[in-house]
């Protein structure tokens, strides 16, 4: 395996996440409502997870495309600030803003968005930067059905070349639908480790509605998949592991402020555990941890809530989970 000089390169979707909380209802036409917090957050299923990685000591890339405006000015910079490498990040020179997202959070922390896709349809990656993003031991994938111009064959490129080079690979995505598995079935016998929501492996198992982990996460291991780690919302974790049986790991015991980014943290702390030599299981905990700890504050990063590995290890022990679990 050639040696790497990143921790991670995380390639795909980052948005612009402004969001207010609480937000329990929509003004009324020409009048206001007050809120108690408004922040702007690098997000999105590379983006975000780019962040906390960076945030939890990692050294890595972000490979991906923001517009010639404020916006991309923002994301470039707060990502920078972080820790991320930002050199593969592209600007778009024909008008194509960058994404943005629009998010009022209620105060049961689920997450609605006005979404306007922007540059994460026209993000590529040129052929003469392939061995630049390729320069990491764990390469991410996030993002496919909402990178137009990057979703299928040029995915399946990047996926391919990194296990030919021994890299090894996480991928998660975001709304996924059936217009989705096409172009993620392609990737699955590349994938190390496979990280979607219930909700998106279910949708994309053809069984929507389902939560049956232990079904579901089979399905993605029969197609070539090594390690599923599916996120289940309330009920915590469940893991369908390359060897040994499958476990699940309860939620931890919080308050939820908001659930943005809580997916993409949880990509991160597999990351982390990655990069560290861990165990699934310890990964799998850590992960869990990392999410839990964004979900405490509002915005992709946690608003502060995320400090370091060890502070996050602190977290996972001291904290009680709840007595959900999806076995």
């Amino acid at each position: 395996m050639a040696a790497a000089t990143f921790d991670y390169s995380a390639v795909g979707f980052l948005v612009l996440d402004t969001l207010c909380h609480p937000a329990e209802e929509m003004p009324p036409p020409g009048g206001a409502i007050f809120v108690n917090k408004l922040r702007m957050t690098p997000s999105g299923t590379a983006g975000g997870t780019a962040m906390i990685c960076a945030l939890l000591g990692l050294t890595g890339q972000l490979v991906t495309e923001v517009g010639m405006d404020d916006a991309g000015d923002f994301l470039v910079n707060k990502l920078q600030q972080y820790g991320v490498s930002t050199s593969l990040i592209s600007r778009n020179k024909d008008g194509v803003q960058t994404s943005c997202s629009m998010l009022p959070i209620p105060s049961s922390g689920d997450r609605v968005a006005f979404f306007c896709p922007g540059t994460s349809a026209t993000f590529q990656i040129p052929p003469d930067k392939y061995e630049a993003v390729l320069d990491a031991k764990i390469i991410h994938l996030g993002g496919t059905g909402l990178l137009a111009k990057f979703d299928g064959p040029p995915s399946l490129e990047l996926v391919r070349r990194a296990k030919e080079l021994g890299r090894t690979t996480v991928f998660d995505l975001i709304f996924a639908t059936a217009e989705t598995v096409p172009l993620v079935q392609p990737l699955l016998p590349y994938l190390d480790f496979f990280v979607p929501s219930i909700v998106e492996a279910a949708s994309l198992a053809g069984v929507e509605g389902s939560r049956d982990a232990s079904a579901i996460s089979q399905i993605f291991k029969d197609r070539g998949v090594k390690n599923v780690v599916l996120t289940m919302d309330k009920d915590g974790v469940f893991v369908n592991p390359e060897h040994g049986e499958p476990f699940s790991i309860p939620a931890h015991d919080i308050k939820v402020v908001d659930t943005t980014g809580c997916g993409d943290s949880f990509t991160a702390g597999v990351i982390v555990g990655i990069s560290k030599g861990w165990d699934l299981n310890k990964t799998a905990r850590f992960a869990n941890a990392v999410a839990a700890q964004v979900a405490s504050g509002l915005g992709s990063d946690g608003n502060g809530s995320i400090v370091s590995i060890e502070k996050t290890l602190a977290f996972m022990d001291s904290t009680p989970l709840t007595n959900r679990s999806d076995s």
